[in-house]
Order: structure tokens, then C-alpha cells, then sequence
């Protein structure tokens, strides 16, 4: 599928957690791997695990969240961790479906209740904050801390001036490449369109590019170019936006290309795709496929001046209003605790992508290490990702850009047409919108 949507299940548990389960356990690894094998290592995070010469801590942490199974051990290795530090600390933890997790954290804090802490989607950052139930964050979290994680998942955070929550892990739009066809890695656009020439067998394909906009939208940023300036209005009816459709229309060249529909990924799963650009949601569903040891993720190619891109999303931890009435130094650090290495590092076991950033070289004790090449290479091509921006206005943005993209490759209209065309559309729809406020990646 094009687009990620967690199951929904119908039960609520609640667990109350004391200091019962074992620590988070250290990466038993004995070789730190190649760069070729996939190790990643990022700086800890300053100040993210408390140490047992701070002042004593004591209350309760209430938590909220919606994880998968496969992903709570994680939660729970790490609150009984936290819980041999600061053992006066007791945490109550709710699994609630996601498709009823806002609407219940909405209704409880709105009577003065709820968690201390919601672990959610980024989707949900900006309306609950509008409404008062989650706190802004930036006084909090020091530069220190925030300059170990991924610059982009910073900003998918931030909001009129503050944080709105910390990112916990990530997805987004990547490069997949089927080894079996392509063995190489390209460094540059016009790689993939000569690597894809040699694969002349009957229905396989070097490359099936996609050019709607929430797979290709982020390109303009790679070629210095915005979708919107410094005062909220369109920016992309530019050279550079230009330079975005003469890109999309060269993916002609590598081969099929895609606009919003399945045919490139069912193709890619039937092994008669080089190139494929798609989720990182995916990556479980294409191992699969194709088998572990033919699929890479490519860090996006160089083309012009400036380079490819891709759009990324965010699971968050949301601090509520609530934990302020309270202690809310309780609550922080333990948000603080689940940006560390070590369970960034537990993230990856389970298959979620680490907010923390990428840096292979000289790998010392304490740092990140992971030891999924995908995850590694997902890492390593969101270096220079660009956040989706969540506000009713970007479905705007969306919408128009997709009709320009249909409209200049159906031969309807020149590029130039296109982009102002769209341009129009959203100045005439944005007032809709004042005051739920523009995107702003």
C-alpha cells in the first residue's frame, strides 16, 4: 500500500508497572560492523539517562500509547531500566487501539486526567496543542540533546516557536534498489537512468519512478528550492520549481513511471524492478519479496546542483499539560531516557528507524550501533530528508501540485502553466485555512 495505516484493534489493557523486569540489556555485538554491514552509530544523547547521583526522583508516570507487540518489550525493558535508577518511580501504562487513542486522550484531559505522557503520530502534534493538552517542549530540551537527533525530525516538531514533542522514531520516502538487477549504487540521477538500460529482459524494468507529489514533493527541496517562504505563501512557482518538473518528466527515461497506484510496487515484489521509490512502511513487505540480500536503500542520487529528497513522518512523545501541573521533571526524564542510544538501539531490534543521527565513522563505546543494513541505509538517505508538514493547508498544496504534475504530463499545459496554476488554487484557498495556520517545511 502507498500509505501506512496501523491496525485497529478493539481492547484496552492496564499495565502498572513497579521495578520487576530486567534492564535494558547492552548490544551484545562483539564486531563493530562495516559501513558495507550496515553499522550506524550516532553520539548519546547528552543528559538522556539519569544517573544515580541526581537528586532523588519520586511519582508516577502515566503512559499512553498504541504500539504494536512486537514493539512494547521495548517500552517495558526501558521502564524497568529507568526504574533501577529511580526506583521511587511508579509508571502506569494504557495500550489503547490507535484509532481510538486522540479521541481518548482528548476527552481525559479535557476533565484533568489522562496520561502525563502520549506517544503518537505526528499528525495529531499540532491539534492538540491548539486546544492546550499537549505543552511545548523547547525550554526542556537542551541543544545538546536535540543535536543528536536528525535535524529533520527536529523540525517535524517544531511549531509557533517551540516543540510540541520529541520524535521517537521515523518513516519516510526512500530509493529501494533490487540488487539482482542493479547491482551498483548510484551517486548521481544520471547513474540510474545508465543502469537501467542493460535490463532489456521482456516486463522487467531498470527503474519505476513515482512522480505524484507526496513521493516526489520533497525533491524541490533538494534542489534548493521551497514550497513555501518565510511568510507562508507559495514559493515553489520558481527556477528551481521548474527544475523539480524537468526532473520528474527525465524519470521517463529510467523507465514506467508511477502516479499514486501499486503497479510499481507489485512489479518490485515480483523481482522485475531495478529502482522503486516508496515507504520505508514497505521495507518488511519488499524483504519478503525479493529476500534481504538483493534489497538496499540508496541515499538519494545527486542531480543538478543539488540532489533528490524525501518526505519523512513521526512517531512522537508528547508531553500533556497535565504532567506540568505536576512534576513534570519526572515525566522529562524519562522522555529524555527514549532518546538514548540504547534504546534507540532496541527501536532498530524491532524494526523502527532511530530519530538519532547517523554516523559511521569511528564507532566508541556508548554510541548507537545498528545492526539491520536496511535500517542503517534508511538512516544514512533521511540525512537530508524533508518533514511533511501537517496542517489542513498542505492537503491544499497537495491537491494542486498533483493537478499541475497530471496536467503538464498529460500534455495539457507547459510546466511553467502548471506551477502557476496550482500557485492560484492555493492562494485562493489558503484564507480557508488562516486560521488553522500554512505548512512550513
Amino acid at each position: 500500500m502507498k500509505k501506512i495505516f496501523l491496525n485497529s484493534l478493539t481492547w484496552l489493557v492496564l499495565i502498572t508497572f513497579t521495578a520487576c523486569a530486567g534492564p535494558v540489556a547492552p548490544n551484545e555485538a562483539t564486531q563493530i560492523p562495516t559501513v558495507e554491514e550496515a553499522a550506524v552509530v550516532a553520539e548519546p544523547a547528552p543528559s538522556s539517562t539519569p544517573t544515580p547521583t541526581e537528586v532523588l526522583v519520586s511519582g508516577t508516570i502515566s503512559l499512553w500509547h498504541s504500539l504494536e507487540p512486537e514493539q512494547i518489550p521495548v517500552l517495558l525493558r526501558q521502564i524497568a531500566a529507568f526504574q533501577n535508577i529511580y526506583p521511587s518511580v511508579y509508571f502506569d501504562v494504557l495500550y489503547v487501539p490507535q484509532v481510538d487513542l486522540k479521541a481518548g486522550f482528548e476527552q481525559a484531559a479535557r476533565q484533568g486526567s489522562g496520561p502525563t505522557i502520549l506517544i503518537g503520530p505526528d499528525e495529531w502534534g499540532r491539534d492538540l496543542y491548539d486546544q492546550g493538552l499537549v505543552a511545548g517542549v523547547r525550554e526542556m530540551a537542551s541543544s545538546d540533546l536535540l543535536n543528536t537527533l536528525n535535524p529533520a525530525t527536529v523540525e517535524a516538531v517544531r511549531y509557533q516557536d517551540t516543540l510540541i514533542g520529541m520524535p521517537f522514531w521515523m518513516d519516510g520516502v526512500v530509493l529501494y534498489r533490487n540488487r539482482a538487477l542493479i547491482p551498483k549504487a548510484p551517486e548521481t540521477f544520471s547513474e540510474p537512468i545508465q543502469l537501467s538500460q542493460p535490463v532489456v529482459e521482456p516486463e522487467v524494468f531498470g527503474a519505476y519512478l513515482e512522480r505524484s507529489f507526496y513521493f516526489s514533493g520533497a525533491h524541490i527541496y533538494g534542489l534548493g528550492g521551497a514550497l513555501v517562504d518565510d511568510n507562508g505563501m507559495p514559493a515553489f512557482n520558481s527556477p528551481e520549481g521548474l527544475e523539480w518538473i524537468e526532473l520528474l518528466r527525465s524519470f521517463e527515461q529510467a523507465g514506467p513511471v508511477d502516479f499514486f497506484t501499486d503497479n510499481d510496487l507489485n512489479l518490485f515484489k515480483e523481482g522485475k524492478v531495478g529502482f522503486l521509490t516508496d515507504g520505508t512502511w514497505n521495507k518488511n513487505e519488499l524483504v519478503e519479496a525479493i529476500g534481504v540480500e538483493n534489497l538496499a536503500i540508496d541515499s538519494w542520487p545527486i542531480y543538478g546542483s543539488g540532489g533528490l529528497s524525501g518526505f519523512i513522518r513521526t512517531e512522537n512523545i508528547y508531553l500533556s499539560q497535565r504532567a506540568l501541573d505536576e512534576d513534570h521533571r519526572i515525566s522529562w526524564k524519562f522522555v529524555e531516557s527514549l532518546l538514548a542510544p540504547e534504546i534507540q538501539s532496541a527501536l532498530a531490534e524491532v524494526g523502527l528507524i532511530p530519530v538519532l543521527s547517523g554516523a559511521p565513522e569511528n564507532p566508541v563505546a556508548g554510541q548507537l550501533i545498528i545492526t539491520d543494513a536496511l535500517i542503517a541505509q534508511a538512516m544514512r538517505a533521511f540525512v537530508e530528508a524533508v518533514p511533511y508538514a501537517i496542517t489542513p493547508a498542505m492537503d491544499l498544496y497537495a491537491t494542486s501540485l498533483d493537478i499541475a504534475i497530471r496536467s503538464v504530463f498529460d500534455g495539457v499545459v507547459s510546466p511553467a502553466e502548471a506551477l502557476l496554476g496550482a500557485e492560484n488554487a492555493i492562494l485562493e484557498g489558503l484564507p480557508v485555512f488562516e486560521a488553522i495556520g500554512t505548512p512550513s517545511p
